[in-house]
């Protein structure tokens, strides 16, 4: 036996879903190294192992880095993906760092697991191009 379709009641409105992409820059004013130990002077000093691979998974007990005194303040966060070469340098964050990073006696861990998609792997590449999207697995 055959049933009649009813195509009345479709959906032809096909957006987009913010699939909980966001975005890593950093400040300008910030000094940035790549090591295995924290580097003098620095403001922040990712750990080089962080930077090996450009797609991975972190979990809260990776080390990521480490920060002098001015803690998360060197963080920006921006939800969605913005253009290459575009930093959110505005001031039009609209999440805080707090929320993805802790920074606990200075050193640099995410506060859950998150899919990292490097952007740059030099620290002057990181300060105009920011470090990574990321997204929460």
């Amino acid at each position: 036996m055959l049933s009649l379709v009813n195509n009345s009641n479709t959906n032809h409105d096909i957006h987009p879903e913010h699939h909980g992409l966001y975005k890593l820059s950093l400040s300008p004013n910030a000094d940035i190294a790549v090591a295995s130990k924290p580097v003098f002077g620095a403001s922040i000093t990712f750990h080089a192992d962080l930077l090996t691979h450009n797609s991975f998974i972190v979990k809260p007990d990776n080390l990521l880095g480490w920060v002098d005194m001015g803690g998360l303040a060197y963080f920006t966060i921006c939800s969605g993906q913005l253009p290459l070469g575009v930093n959110n340098v505005n001031g039009n964050a609209t999440t805080l760092p707090s929320q993805f990073i802790s920074a606990e006696n200075g050193m640099l861990r995410f506060t859950s697991a998150l899919r990292i998609y490097l952007l740059a792997k030099k620290p002057r590449d990181i300060q105009e191009h920011g470090l990574c999207y990321f997204t929460p697995v």
